[in-house]
């Protein structure tokens, strides 16, 4: 069974386990260029449907991933629209996978992280409709809608009714990203979309 630590990204009070036998990194690589960001350390770039789109990115420069020595970074891209209590946000999370399993396929991949994170995490989780192939610039991402109960509890993480999810692999790092909504504020799907295809690899 996967370990559920590479997960730990979507915690929000540890992120990763903070490693002390390398030095503290310098300051991320990175650049926003219009609706594009690129995060050099990493070795991606995402795009934001449109300038009405906000986006926010934190860096964990005092934490190290275990796995390839980088600083963990969260990037959010935001929805213009929003209420006190919920602004629709889509979250990217980078996370290299451990050697155990760098040989893991998408679909392994995508079925440990329901186990291991979404089914715990949002009561009476389900899958709306289909998981679906997204063909990206190189390589593929698997993106997939679910709702849950809110009956018992709800996510403090994640606020909202209604989600969109996607996965991709590349040189051994996991791209995981999770967008909300909910009737009263919005669910943008296919900004959503649109965010999740422009992921690309550098």
């Amino acid at each position: 069974m996967i370990c559920a630590r590479i997960f730990c990204a979507f915690a929000l009070c540890s992120l990763l386990v903070t490693s002390g036998c390398k030095p503290i990194p310098t300051e991320p690589q990175t650049t926003l260029d219009g609706l594009v960001y690129t995060n050099n350390d990493w070795g991606f770039r995402v795009s934001r449907p449109n300038d009405q789109w906000g986006i926010d990115v934190a860096t964990l420069t005092s934490q190290r991933d275990p796995n390839n020595g980088l600083s963990p970074v969260t990037v959010r891209i935001l929805s213009p629209q929003f209420t006190r209590e919920l602004r629709p946000q889509m979250h990217l999370y980078p996370q290299a996978l451990p050697a155990r399993f760098t040989t893991m396929t998408l679909d392994q991949l995508v079925q440990a992280f329901e186990d291991e994170y979404l089914m715990r995490e949002f009561d009476q989780y389900r899958v709306i409709g289909e998981k679906q192939r997204i063909r990206l610039r190189v390589g593929e991402a698997m993106q997939w809608q679910f709702r849950y109960s809110q009956l018992e509890r709800s996510n403090r993480n994640y606020p909202g009714t209604q989600f969109l999810v996607a996965i991709a692999i590349h040189n051994q790092v996991g791209y995981y990203m999770i967008g909300n909504g909910s009737r009263d504020v919005g669910y943008p799907l296919t900004e959503y979309e649109q965010i999740v295809a422009s992921l690309e690899f550098r």
